[in-house]
C-alpha cells in the first residue's frame, strides 16, 4: 500500500482502538482483516477532524529561541544569550521553569476542529478541477485540509473524528479558487 503512494518505502505502523461492543469489534476485524481501509470510507467532504502528529524537530536550542528571551545587553557579564538568574538563594535547586537550553520540537500537537475540504480518491480524481499542481502526480487517496498541519513531510499523522466540535468551525465552507 505504501509502495504504491511514491512517498515513502517503509509503511508507519499505528494501533488504534475501535468503538462499540465486542461483538461489532470481532466482525470489523474480520471482514476487513488484510484489506485496504480506503480514506473515503471514513471521512467525508466538509467533515470536521483532530490531527495529532509530531512537530519538526529541531534540536538543542538555547533559552533565547526556545524560550523567547530577549538578549541582554553587551556588557553584561557571564553571557548575554541566557536568563539573568535561575532563582533565589532558597530553595538551593533551580526549578523546572527557569529558562534552559533543550529540546526544541519533536513535541506531540494536536490541531482541533480542522474542516476536510476535499477528500479526493481514485475514481472522482478526474472530476475534481481545482487540485493543486503539486498534489497532480500522488497515486493514493488522500484529503486537503484547511490551514496546516505539524510536522515536515511524510511524517506520520493520526487523524480523528474531532473531540470538541464546534458550530462555528462546521458550519464554514470552503472552495479551491486557482489562479493562473
Amino acid at each position: 500500500m505504501v509502495k504504491k503512494i511514491g512517498l515513502k518505502k517503509t509503511p508507519d505502523l499505528s494501533e488504534f482502538g475501535l468503538s462499540g461492543t465486542l461483538d461489532s469489534k470481532l466482525d470489523f476485524v474480520k471482514n476487513h482483516l488484510g484489506k485496504e481501509i480506503l480514506i473515503s470510507d471514513v471521512f467525508k467532504k466538509n467533515c470536521l477532524i483532530d490531527v495529532r502528529g509530531l512537530t519538526k524537530g529541531k534540536g538543542l536550542c538555547g533559552p533565547v529561541k526556545r524560550f523567547g528571551l530577549t538578549l541582554k545587553q553587551h556588557k553584561s557579564e557571564k553571557g548575554q544569550r541566557r536568563p539573568g538568574s535561575l532563582g533565589p538563594w532558597h530553595p538551593a535547586r533551580v526549578t523546572f521553569r527557569a529558562p534552559m537550553a533543550g529540546q526544541m520540537g519533536m513535541f506531540t500537537r494536536i490541531s482541533y476542529n480542522n474542516k476536510i475540504i476535499e477528500v479526493v480518491n481514485k475514481e472522482n480524481k478526474d472530476k475534481i478541477k481545482n487540485i493543486p499542481n503539486s498534489l497532480q502526480n500522488l497515486k493514493s487517496d488522500y484529503l486537503i485540509v484547511r490551514g496546516s498541519v505539524q510536522g515536515p513531510s511524510k511524517r506520520q499523522l493520526l487523524i480523528t473524528s474531532p473531540l470538541r466540535q464546534t458550530k462555528k468551525q462546521a458550519k464554514k465552507t470552503y472552495e479551491f479558487i486557482e489562479l493562473r
